[in-house]
């Protein structure tokens, strides 16, 4: 399976917690550092399924929503539960699954 971060990403992005499976064991402290462009590869189930299900929880802001549109990727807005909704989130996906053809 190959991916990428999405290409609204600028900036070096660092995954924590990367899982790695090494002698049938899977370890979670790891991470791995994504480069914009760059495509990564790997065969690792348990890295497959954090790639898959890994979002990224960052704060709103009207910029990054509007480059999400853009570029077609799912997110979704999120309101703060403790604060009676004054800070707002935005959830997204910042890693892409490249789909093997």
């Amino acid at each position: 399976m190959q991916y990428r971060l999405i290409e609204i990403e600028r900036i070096p992005v660092t995954l924590r917690m990367f899982p790695q499976t090494r002698n049938g064991r899977v370890s979670y402290n790891h991470y791995q550092r994504l480069e914009p462009g760059k495509v990564y590869e790997t065969s690792d189930p348990a890295q497959i399924a954090y790639i898959k299900e890994h979002k990224e929880k960052v704060r709103y802001t009207k910029l990054l929503e509007d480059a999400l549109k853009d570029v077609g990727a799912d997110y979704e807005v999120i309101f703060c539960k403790s604060c009676g909704g004054r800070v707002r989130k935005i959830e997204y996906r910042n890693v892409e699954v490249i789909e093997d053809e």
